[in-house]
């Protein structure tokens, strides 16, 4: 069998591991549900590659020393030597110091001098990866091969290998690459050429986001989420217009958008040049100072209009993005990965503008995808493999935890539990009659969104649940709550909808009737981030849906994501259990096991 493991390096945010074998993606996991800190940030996937090859060996009988090879989602020859250096001695720093001490013995001090001075950074990936084989009792082979992916090469593979495309063009759109945001692929029975690539300094609709989404208060990496919820709150008004001064849309230009300084691209690929760029535009847009409000309080007009005035940027940009790729390429298929295509609006956007005739999101389009496009691209342009090229309709790709595991996790907690397998209709009953419950079966989701493993599920006809929802999740009051529902029901609800499991795409509403019959997952703007569920695709939670929907005559739950505030998904049964225990829910259905709190 011929395994390639992908997993994120330099080391940045949103790390993950992700397994090929014989040209199918078998596993993959993030860092974050294992330190239990978002993101990731500076934490080197360690325990998601321990995982990785626990999995191999376990269910596969494949041990670390078979590995034909690992891919990483960054190329150093495409950096600057700053960048590189800057990575490289962060590298070091991470894994030498804190709580991961990995020896670094086989360097002597010149040759590890050596290393940092020229910035080469994949040498401590390869000391990553005999670490963990090591501290699993495994043997390491002498050679670690481990090949680095240009980082939108490792996007645009993520969204073609998996959207069941033969001939497609590609988006990858994000904060920043090595030093582009914004590249158009054209895709070919997998032969990826690049059709116009624009530079970070100039380019990046996902640093624009952050970066003005800072000043509304919000943290690195959770603006965007929350400024597109915070949007429809808001209208044009002086920032809008503020910011479009700065930002040129012209799907029929050379490129479709541009964010300039005085009327004029900056390209540089120097990283500090790059951040005084959107530093500028935040400056002139917002002010010096970040608004003041208190995002759990009553709503700041201001912070809505800005945030509006940044999401509808960013579906501009994105919409002329489309349109020029269409244009340029005469493809009626498009795939799309990179952070800003977890732009669910800006996706909505695109879907009904009909620009093409099929569309695919890649279900962890962040980096957290890159791994597996980058694993994807080396199994089949490296070692000469040739991908399973299906439509990618599930992503229930963590760790395996068996029902005995389960089973004593449940017995230890001491709450009243009681086993039910697989009749959920109970469930239901519970919801229908007004209950919170929390719900976890089988492998965990990739990516930020519950898809019925990890998910937290109430009446969606319940008006005064947002608020309850919200609150026992510690969100702000005004966040949307998203629905799972039948995949056949979709056009009751939906303006066009079509199938989509992964809850990266809004659709709008019908009319005000629909939204009045499921207000819990209707924003204030009409529209919902939904997940179509299909028997195939998960049967215990399509039954849980149907089962409701005989019950209160809704096909569609409302869907949020098991955590609690500032925390990941739950991963194991013990994070389940903990999570249960300390946030407000009525109860608990867990792999079989109905549990109490009373």
């Amino acid at each position: 069998m011929t395994t390639v493991i992908g997993f994120n390096w330099p080391i940045e945010h949103d790390h993950a591991v992700a397994v090929i074998v014989d040209g199918r993606l078998v596993f993959a996991s993030e860092e974050e549900r294992y330190t239990r800190h978002k993101h990731s940030i500076l934490e080197p996937p360690i325990n998601a590659l321990r995982q990785a090859f626990l999995y191999l060996k376990n269910r596969l009988g494949i041990k670390p020393k078979d590995v034909d090879a690992f891919a990483v989602n960054f190329h150093p020859k495409l950096s600057t030597w700053k960048v590189r250096s800057r990575y490289t001695r962060l590298s070091f720093y991470k894994l030498r110091g804190g709580y991961y001490e990995v020896p670094l013995n086989e360097f002597n001090s010149i040759t590890l001098l050596m290393h940092i001075l020229s910035g080469d950074y994949l040498t401590f990936a390869r000391s990553l990866v005999r670490h963990v084989i090591l501290s699993l009792g495994e043997e390491a082979p002498s050679d670690i091969r481990v090949i680095p992916v240009r980082h939108h090469l490792a996007h645009a593979a993520s969204a073609y290998y998996f959207s069941g495309f033969s001939s497609a063009v590609v988006l990858s759109v994000d904060g920043s690459g090595e030093y582009e945001s914004t590249v158009i692929w054209k895709v070919k029975d997998g032969s990826f050429e690049p059709v116009l690539s624009m530079y970070t300094s100039y380019g990046s609709l996902g640093l624009l986001y952050d970066l003005i989404t800072l000043r509304l208060g919000f943290a690195i990496l959770e603006g965007p989420g929350k400024g597109m919820g915070l949007a429809p709150y808001g209208e044009r008004s002086k920032y809008y217009d503020k910011l479009r001064e700065f930002v040129k849309v012209d799907p029929e230009g050379d490129e479709p958008y541009a964010i300039l300084v005085n009327g004029k691209k900056v390209k540089t690929k120097d990283w500090d040049k790059t951040v005084s760029v959107y530093s500028y535009v935040t400056e002139n847009v917002i002010g010096g100072k970040s608004l003041s409000w208190n995002p759990r309080g009553e709503l700041s007009k201001d912070a809505a209009n800005v945030a509006w005035a940044v999401q509808r940027v960013t579906e501009e940009a994105m919409l002329a993005t489309a349109k020029w790729a269409r244009d340029h390429t005469g493809e009626d298929k498009v795939a799309l990965a990179g952070g800003v295509a977890l732009n669910a609006k800006a996706n909505m956007e695109i879907h009904y503008s009909r620009i093409f005739n099929e569309m695919f999101i890649f279900p962890a389009a962040n980096d957290a995808g890159g791994p597996i496009g980058a694993a994807a691209y080396v199994y089949e342009h490296v070692l000469g493999g040739k991908m399973r090229h299906g439509r990618l309709n599930n992503v229930y790709l963590g760790p395996e935890y068996s029902d005995e595991e389960v089973k004593k996790v449940v017995q230890r907690s001491k709450f009243k539990a009681e086993y039910i397998g697989d009749d959920v209709g109970v469930v239901a009953d519970l919801v229908a009659k007004g209950e919170v419950v929390a719900w976890y079966q089988g492998r965990a989701e990739l990516g930020p969104r519950a898809l019925g493993n990890r998910s937290i599920v109430a009446d969606p006809t319940r008006p005064e649940y947002w608020k309850v929802v919200n609150d026992i999740k510690g969100r702000e009051w005004w966040r949307p709550l998203a629905p799972s529902l039948l995949d056949e029901d979709k056009d009751f609800y939906f303006r066009d909808p079509v199938s989509h499991e992964f809850m990266i795409l809004m659709f709008r509403y019908k009319d005000e009737e629909a939204c009045k019959r499921v207000p819990v997952t209707c924003h204030v703007d009409m529209t919902a981030r939904p997940q179509t569920v299909t028997r195939d695709q998960n049967r215990t939670w399509y039954d849980l849906i149907k089962a409701f929907k005989e019950t209160k005559g809704e096909g569609l739950i409302m869907n949020t994501s098991f955590n609690l505030a500032g925390e990941p998904l739950v991963e194991t049964p013990q994070d389940a259990i903990r999570s249960f225990f300390v946030g407000g829910f009525d109860a608990m259905y867990m792999q079989g096991w109905l549990i109490r709190k009373r």
